[in-house]
């Protein structure tokens, strides 16, 4: 088998090698991964945002070059785990699937859970698995809970038992053939000082929430899903996966990637509303 890991803490975060190490028993890891954090950047690229010279300095870069049109060169370092990009987690997918011909996509260990519809497409690590769907690649995503734990001070070790559970998810969802029903999962393991309680499948909670105020001259943001989840409260139903974490169950969500159906009356009420934008903007 061969894997193809990748991140979005960097290339140098404990989680990522602790999950390269465990999924080594299962063949051939490629770690394509992240230079530096790029922690929510969601399905971000570096195409479009890099400089003739390859620097992703925030420029219009589309790739003009005549001889190479529509190309960009996004540069990267040898590093004793594999390739560090200096790009985003979905940059190190499409460059680790077009270079190596992966099996299967996994992402993480991340430092923090990701949980829910609203959050999932902000989580570099979970759409790290989508672009792996996206291109015909099963994915995996794999996260810890870290809440109130020293983040600084987590080493490999810490994600050991985190890495194991990924290792097992991936094993069991391709001899099982799990991805025939799901395009790719989500994974979130309770933090590594908790007991197992054992495990859930599970639908992305739809509880979000997020507060902001300017006061003393400076924005700031609230939280209070995380406060929430600090303090144990779960206002989550059964069945989500921010309520089986809390539990401390290990949460895997079988997703799919949008297939944007919709029934064909929609468009003929549509064709009206929309009928006379073409004058309208004459």
């Amino acid at each position: 088998m061969n894997v193809l890991l990748t991140n979005d803490d960097g290339i140098d975060a404990p989680g990522l090698r602790a999950l390269a190490d465990a999924l080594d028993a299962l063949g051939e890891v490629t770690v394509v991964a992240p230079a530096s954090n790029q922690s929510a950047v969601g399905r971000g690229l570096s195409y479009g945002r890099m400089g003739p010279d390859g620097g992703n300095d925030g420029d219009l870069g589309l790739g003009e070059d005549p001889e190479d049109p529509f190309t960009v060169h996004i540069p990267h370092e040898e590093h004793e785990l594999g390739y560090a990009v200096h790009g985003t987690p979905c940059d190190c997918v499409i460059l680790g699937i077009g270079a190596f011909e992966p099996d299967i996509v996994v992402a993480g260990c991340n430092a923090g859970a990701n949980l829910g519809v609203h959050v999932l497409p902000r989580s570099g690590t979970a759409s790290a698995a989508v672009e792996a769907a996206s291109l015909g690649v099963p994915g995996v995503a794999v996260s810890m809970d870290v809440i109130g734990l020293d983040r600084d001070g987590l080493a490999p070790s810490d994600f050991e038992r985190a890495a194991r559970v990924g290792r097992a998810v991936v094993e069991r969802a391709l001899d099982r053939d799990a991805f025939t029903d799901t395009d790719y999962l989500n994974v979130n393991v309770p933090r590594p000082d908790r007991d197992l309680a054992g495990v859930a499948v599970t639908r992305p909670t739809p509880q979000y929430d997020m507060h902001a105020d300017l006061a003393d001259g400076r924005f700031a943001l609230h939280n209070p899903l995380h406060a929430g989840m600090a303090e144990g409260d779960i206002p989550d139903d059964e069945g989500t996966d921010r309520r089986a974490l809390l539990e401390d169950r290990v949460s895997i969500s079988p997703l799919t990637l949008p297939r944007h159906g919709i029934d064909a009356s929609v468009f003929d009420r549509l064709d009206e509303v929309f009928a006379d934008v073409a004058a309208l903007g004459r």
